[in-house]
């Protein structure tokens, strides 16, 4: 990074033009944090002569953003650049002042000269400095404007509050409630990055009640913002499904997959909700949630599409969300059934001496522990069952279709099928037969099986 910043030191030192940290970098120094990325400010030096200078000594993309930016890329570092902007259009005559007016936060809204490196020197035209200092989230001017301006300033002040842990200024916190519909405007992308951001921080429940409270997860999941509500059995629940989730949330390590997973395991309660009374009894009624899991699946997989999640990303989470509600009985699970799990939830031989960090287990374990009610972390049930996957895996290392003696060219070729899904479903109906008993894993077993299982299909 020193030669970029020599670069446009110079820039500063030998030419007309006025050379500016801004944004993100002075927040952090104030902060006295390291800066996770550099964004500069540059005045009174015009857009081509700027990319003319720049281009003599990296790449410059003028296409970077569409935030009115360029960036800047020597020596494999990079900065963005901006030149100053007035509420509609970006100048190199523009003053800072006009620049910071149309900023969204007050503590974003400093400036640095380049050849001063000390918080005195900073300039700050909304009380930037003590707001950091109050740990406040404030926007500049006219509230309504600015978020007209741009609505994903509204979701982005408050992954600021959850990022940065602060308060959200009450004027700003009411201007958010009566203009979320706006939201609807933003990129969808944008949306996703600044969800993801408040997901990531240190306790995203109390963050995810402020969407709630201010409308943005109507707009954002609204799948999840009408689970809030919904009760559930006291005997096993204290909380409602949205509460429930959020908390589940709370309790997976800070990785997008398992804190996605969390939020959206139960998020299919809502439709499959039936209440039944015990013995006629109005007042003693049992709630049920039958097939949920499905349910939840499905719809985990829809909003992340909606939000364009990488595609790996929303089968992760769909198939935790689906396998979540495993229910093992020491006395009642066969070694077969427990080799069936093991195919389901993809256990590996690399994954025995972690299992306590399964993915599937840490959802299991954030399930659990968002129930409202004291228990230790992971109950008596699972430990046996962990030690029984490891046993089983030292008896028949979890027989896997791989390890069939037939293939899906064999069954192909011997019953001219095409390759598709139907190959798929009877090399695992064959695997279920296998995983009962061993001996049947002979090839002439196996095509007489196969032969019955297609047999069937087809009537």
């Amino acid at each position: 990074m020193s030669r970029i910043i020599n670069v446009l030191q110079k820039l500063n030192r030998d030419t007309e033009a006025e050379v500016y940290y801004v944004g993100g970098f002075v927040r952090d120094l104030v902060r006295r944090k390291k800066p996770n990325n550099i964004d500069m400010l540059i005045r009174n030096y015009p857009l081509p002569n700027l990319i003319k200078y720049l281009s003599k000594h990296g790449e410059v993309n003028k296409n970077a953003s569409r935030y009115n930016m360029i960036t800047f890329t020597c020596n494999g570092d990079i900065v963005r650049i901006s030149l100053p902007y007035n509420g509609s259009k970006s100048s190199h005559h523009f003053s800072l002042k006009e620049d910071a007016r149309y900023r969204d936060l007050t503590i974003n809204a400093m400036y640095l000269p380049i050849d001063r490196r000390s918080k005195k020197h900073i300039i700050d035209f909304y009380t930037g400095l003590k707001d950091i200092k109050d740990r406040k989230i404030r926007a500049i001017g006219n509230i309504k404007r600015s978020i007209v301006l741009s609505p994903i300033r509204m979701l982005r002040a408050i992954a600021f509050v959850s990022w940065l842990n602060y308060k959200i200024d009450t004027n700003l916190f009411y201007a958010i409630k009566t203009l979320s519909k706006l939201l609807d405007k933003a990129q969808v992308d944008d949306i996703r990055d600044e969800l993801v951001k408040i997901l990531l921080s240190k306790k995203p429940s109390k963050y995810l009640k402020i969407l709630h409270s201010t409308g943005l997860l109507y707009l954002i999941i609204p799948e999840l913002h009408m689970c809030h509500g919904v009760d559930q059995n006291k005997q096993y629940h204290k909380h409602d499904v949205f509460t429930h989730c959020i908390l589940a949330c709370d309790n997976t390590d800070s990785d997008i997959v398992l804190r996605l997973s969390a939020l959206l395991h139960d998020v299919g309660k809502l439709q499959t909700r039936e209440e039944k009374s015990n013995d006629g009894n109005n007042d003693d009624k049992k709630v049920t949630f039958y097939s949920h899991e499905v349910v939840s699946a499905r719809l985990a997989k829809r909003i992340l599409k909606r939000l364009n999640f990488d595609k790996d990303i929303i089968s992760k989470v769909a198939e935790l969300a689906y396998l979540h509600m495993y229910n093992y009985e020491p006395d009642k699970w066969t070694d077969a059934a427990v080799r069936r799990f093991i195919r389901k939830a993809k256990i590996s031989n690399d994954d025995l001496d972690k299992l306590n960090t399964f993915p599937l287990f840490l959802v299991r374990r954030a399930d659990r522990l968002a129930n409202g009610y004291p228990h230790s972390e992971v109950s008596y049930r699972q430990e046996l069952f962990q030690q029984r996957i490891c046993e089983i895996f030292e008896q028949s290392n979890a027989i896997t279709i791989n390890d069939l003696e037939i293939d899906g060219a064999t069954l192909m070729s011997k019953f001219n099928l095409k390759e598709g899904p139907t190959v798929g479903h009877v090399l695992n109906y064959l695997l279920s037969l296998v995983l009962e008993d061993q001996k049947l894993n002979t090839i002439d077993i196996l095509i007489d099986e196969a032969s019955s299982y297609l047999s069937e299909a087809l009537k």
